[in-house]
């Protein structure tokens, strides 16, 4: 079998890709690096200045999530002050939110929120490194 050299996007179907990727960009820190729309809307997300970050593919479906659901994006932060100020953030704008709490030395502490097409975001620390 072939090396997997690493896990390298994940596409996701999006009700408005303009919408969820506008929320990526601004909770996230990512940026679009291709768009186009050839019978679908279609945006490539990556976090902005990283060149070999994993690539969110945002494709647009009608059907929302058809045929499953993702469990979750992890994106790591540097300590329970940012987690907190996210989770404040997301619950002065109205974003659904979970936490912040604490989980213990694996979990760490963490927030999670939703994207417009209810994926979620975890933004953590402290968290086991494996």
């Amino acid at each position: 079998m072939p090396e997997v050299e690493r896990l390298d996007h994940v596409a996701l179907f999006s009700k408005d890709v303009t919408k969820t990727a506008a929320f990526y960009c601004q909770w996230a820190g990512m940026e679009v690096i291709h768009a186009r729309n050839d019978g679908a809307d279609v945006r490539w997300l990556r976090k902005a200045g990283d060149a070999l970050g994993l690539i969110i593919v945002l494709l647009q479906s009608d059907d929302g999530r058809p045929g499953g659901r993702m469990d979750h994006f992890g994106f790591h932060v540097p300590a329970r002050a940012d987690v907190d100020a996210i989770a404040q953030r997301a619950k002065d704008e109205g974003v659904p939110l979970e936490g912040p709490s604490y989980a213990g030395p694996v979990v760490g502490y963490y927030c999670v929120i939703q994207d417009p097409d209810g994926n979620e975001l975890e933004f953590s620390c402290e968290q086991l490194k494996a």
